[in-house]
């Protein structure tokens, strides 16, 4: 009987949708009501296979189908308003199922949700839904099956042992691993840093250079140990290859990039004084900065106060001078992917995420206030941190972080801006490229819509979800 029935209910629906003035509810009103029909049967037969609880889902999903259905509502205990809707029990009795065949069940079941599918699919593509219409429309697929593997995919979801998570997060664990290697891989790749001599142009800036080496890539040029220079020359080597082959970037450095280390406060006022191109007042402001780009220069120096500072400003010296190179964008032009995919690089390569390149991450309430100092003295699971603030409501929706500048991020857009960097990276991994092209070329928000066919809302809800289950 089932058979027959999908028979005619498809043969009903190819009438509706053959109709060429039919509008689209036009068209999911016939879908729907085959369906429904369909329901209904197997309400007939799970009430003759004595299997309660699964007539009882059966009928939960032609009121998700059909909100009106008198009968799947009465079936469900719901009593009815003077004003005609329904209302349903505080405290639903509990259905049983006491038939013991529930593979019969789960076949008609899978054939009902097969062909609201292809329904659904074909509606959606006649009638060109966008893709946040076409998930809106798929949803509801999830009342007939909650369990069928395709309705599932046309959701993003994937089977993670015996749960249904996101598509993202089952291919981030797997993109994760390939990063560790892959950072491993390029780090061990790097040519051995040659030892070299200062140049000419190193002569005048009164440091005493003690330790200097090249790669093909960088140039290093330190006042302190040779240990340092040779990992900021190796670590910056390899960041190029990274970049390159997370965001597909098709150009390499410009240039061989000259790295300068100054490791004492004397080295460091040496060096500004004589480097030409500052003015006075540039010079007495860089002294108070960590570091800096060189003026009209594609060169870095670093004077943090420690080594591993000193590394991971010079790993996102390079990590951002590929990003201009390649996608035309900066800090000033779209601050949450410059910060974002800068930390999250940097934290992947060398272990650290010291460097940052918004100026007002202080702003906030204490408990924010609290949290920085945990970011900033590396005290803090950044993607926990998160996540539990995203939760709470308070990290930042993407259509504000995508109009923030960078002079006024606060601890949680920069948060938000690793956390967002950390799922592209991870989970959306081939939309990266396109996606840093799409931010070279336009606002970074239309640019996320676009490439990644979703709302800012359905994002900030998507990457909320994915924080939770990231494991």
């Amino acid at each position: 009987m089932l058979h027959f029935r999908a028979l005619l209910a498809s043969l009903l629906l190819c009438v509706g949708l053959a109709h060429g003035q039919s509008s689209r509810d036009a068209e999911l009103a016939a879908a729907r009501a085959a369906t429904v029909f369909l329901l209904e049967d197997l309400v007939a037969y799970t009430g003759t296979a004595k299997l309660y609880l699964e007539r009882d889902r059966a009928w939960e999903a032609i009121v998700r189908l059909e909100p009106g259905n008198e009968g799947a509502h009465k079936g469900l205990k719901h009593t009815k308003n003077r004003d005609g809707s329904w209302k349903v029990p505080e405290k639903p009795a509990a259905s049983k199922n006491f038939g013991k065949d529930l593979t019969e069940c789960a076949r008609r079941r899978a054939q009902i949700a097969a062909l609201h599918r292809d329904a659904l699919v074909t509606i959606a593509t006649r009638r060109g839904l966008a893709p946040t219409a076409r998930r809106a429309l798929y949803d509801e697929l999830l009342a007939i099956d909650p369990d069928d593997a395709q309705s599932r995919a046309l959701l993003g979801e994937a089977r993670r042992d015996d749960l249904w998570v996101l598509a993202e997060t089952v291919s981030g664990k797997t993109r994760r691993g390939e990063l560790r290697a892959l950072v491993k891989e390029l780090v061990a790749a790097v040519p051995a840093p040659a030892k070299i001599e200062p140049r000419e142009r190193e002569a005048p800036l009164g440091v005493t250079w003690s330790a200097c080496f090249a790669t093909p890539k960088v140039r290093v040029f330190s006042s302190g140990d040779a240990a340092e220079a040779l990992n900021v020359a190796v670590q910056c080597t390899a960041a190029v290859e990274l970049f390159r082959r997370v965001t597909s970037a098709p150009k390499d450095v410009p240039d061989v990039v000259d790295l300068y280390l100054l490791t004492s406060v004397g080295a460091r006022d040496a060096f500004v004084a004589a480097w030409p191109g500052w003015s006075a007042e540039e010079r007495s402001r860089v002294k108070t900065w960590a570091g800096t780009g060189l003026p009209n220069e594609i060169h870095h120096a670093r004077w943090d106060a420690d080594a591993p500072k000193r590394l991971d400003g010079a790993v996102r010296h390079m990590l951002g001078l590929l990003t201009l190179y390649n996608y035309g964008f900066d800090h000033q032009k779209s601050a949450w992917a410059w910060e974002g995919f800068g930390l999250y690089l940097t934290r992947e390569l060398v272990g650290t995420h010291y460097t940052w390149y918004s100026t007002g991450p202080t702003s906030g309430d204490a408990e924010s206030k609290e949290l920085l100092g945990k970011l900033m003295m590396g005290d803090a699971n950044w993607m926990n941190e998160a996540f539990q603030r995203s939760k709470r409501g308070k990290g930042t929706k993407i259509a504000a972080l995508c109009s923030r500048p960078i002079d006024t991020f606060g601890v949680d857009d920069v948060l938000t801006a690793y956390a967002l960097a950390a799922y592209l990276l991870e989970g959306r991994a081939d939309r990266v490229g396109p996606l840093l092209t799409a931010i070279g070329a336009g606002p970074s928000d239309k640019a996320l819509a676009e490439t990644l066919e979703l709302t800012p809302a359905e994002l900030d809800a998507r990457l909320v979800r994915w924080m939770g289950e990231r494991k």
